[in-house]
């Protein structure tokens, strides 16, 4: 029997993949082909299949859980992002609209944007009911918006799954759509905590012997990396949160007439922002 496929039956029976036989073909096939074949590739596989998309979101089981976890997330971003009913929000790698859902109604218009076309009809049947929703499928890290369109920006539990490069130029697209005086939030492993680390040496072991790897791993930073990214993209960090497995950042747009300390003293209940006992949130 061939190494890979030992392999095989080994994450099929250890994983109990064997209750969900096609997910566990999508997973292998995900994770050990010979060619990366890119974040869209990957993500739409995901988004064959429900079940295995609510998982990744946010580990979240069913629907009842998906809603509770995106209200808990869309509250903490409301006072984090200082959100109002006029405002016009974009939210990159939205998946399947699980904080979008229970945001938009707290706002002007919602825009949520990924990459995977699957996902993004799981979706829109989950908001169909909201007015002001609106989704646009990513071919690239180019935003399909116009310069200075949105009041606030974010992205959560995404941005660890790319490259740095590609990181660093969704950035730059956040600060180039974000008008001036608006707020961005996003996320990113923290490499200097604990639990970082362990989970840095984990996605070390797994995928160590793959020729290619997943284009959705997860990936870490330090805070002053994703300071000097944030500053580099041409938006100004005020609260880069980093005593958690996370480092959360909320930056703003520079604008004629607001003072740094105006945008700094924006965001609101910043403690509850911060993860305590789990990373999935």
């Amino acid at each position: 029997m061939t190494l890979i496929n030992q392999k095989m039956i080994r994450a099929f029976i250890e994983g109990r993949y064997w209750r969900h036989p096609v997910r566990a073909l999508r997973i292998f096939a995900a994770e050990t082909a010979r060619k990366n074949r890119g974040y869209k590739r990957a993500w739409e596989a995901v988004g064959k299949d429900a079940g295995w998309t609510y998982t990744m979101m946010n580990g979240s089981p069913d629907e009842a859980t998906l809603q509770r976890t995106g209200r808990e997330m869309a509250a903490r971003l409301v006072d984090a992002l200082a959100l109002q009913s006029s405002h016009r929000v974009l939210e990159l790698g939205c998946g399947v609209a699980r904080i979008g859902r229970e945001l938009a109604p707290q706002v002007g218009e919602w825009y949520g944007a990924d990459i995977s076309s699957s996902i993004l009809k799981i979706a829109q049947r989950r908001t169909a009911h909201l007015r002001n929703v609106h989704f646009r499928e990513l071919k690239r890290a180019d935003l399909p918006f116009e310069d200075n369109s949105f009041d606030r920006v974010y992205s959560h539990l995404v941005l660890f799954h790319m490259d740095k490069e590609d990181l660093y130029l969704y950035l730059k697209e956040f600060a180039r759509v974000l008008k001036p005086g608006g707020l961005l939030y996003f996320d990113t492993w923290n490499l200097l905590h604990p639990e970082g680390w362990e989970r840095f040496i984990w996605e070390l072991e797994h995928h160590r012997h793959k020729q290619v790897k997943p284009a959705h791993r997860n990936q870490f930073c330090t805070p002053d990396e994703v300071r000097l990214y944030v500053e580099k993209a041409g938006v100004t960090p005020l609260h880069v949160l980093d005593p958690s497995f996370w480092v959360q950042t909320i930056a703003g747009k520079p604008a004629a007439g607001v003072s740094l300390d105006e945008l700094q003293a924006l965001p609101r209940n910043l403690d509850s922002l911060i993860p305590h006992g789990r990373w999935y949130y």
